[in-house]
């Protein structure tokens, strides 16, 4: 799924990715979620890959990732890249979230 809720309002994407939920879970499907949404990175599927400039700097998963949360993710990427961020909207990075 590559950016399936970027051009959809809040409400909408709130649906779609329920909806998503819902068809992954009773068919048992391994998906791949691309996006840019920090958030629906960390409260979806069980592992996440964080990309910067063609490079996977971040690859959490198990009881790493149930803990983060996008501050924590922030602090991850500039540990891994060098940079130092003033905020999430100055990063523009690919999160992967990968759902069993």
């Amino acid at each position: 799924m590559d950016e399936h809720t970027a051009a959809l309002d809040p409400k909408t994407a709130a649906k779609v990715l329920e909806l998503t939920r819902t068809i992954v879970e009773e068919n048992n499907l391994t998906t791949m979620m691309v996006t840019h949404n920090m958030e629906q990175a960390l409260s979806f599927g069980t592992r996440t890959l964080m990309l910067h400039e063609g490079r996977i700097l971040i690859d959490i998963s198990g009881p790493q990732r149930e803990n983060t949360r996008v501050p924590d993710l922030l602090a991850m990427f500039e540990q891994a890249s060098g940079r130092a961020l003033e905020n999430d909207r100055m990063l523009l990075v690919t999160l992967m979230v990968f759902i069993v």
